[in-house]
């Protein structure tokens, strides 16, 4: 009995396409993960004025 296997949907000839596209995407989500910002919000207070005061007093 013969295998029955279509070479035209044979996907180890594009392993290597394949791998380079998933680590491609891998590293691209991490960079946007680790360039990610995000604004703080204090409400327009200003915490180094808080620390600055603290050591005037002291």
């Amino acid at each position: 009995m013969r295998p029955k296997k279509n070479p035209g949907k044979d996907l180890n000839s594009k392993r290597v396409l394949y791998f380079v596209l998933g680590l491609l995407i891998i590293l691209a989500l991490i960079y946007i993960a680790l360039e990610w910002k995000t604004e703080d919000d204090n409400g327009g207070f200003d915490i180094g004025y808080l620390i600055t005061y603290s050591n005037l007093l002291s």
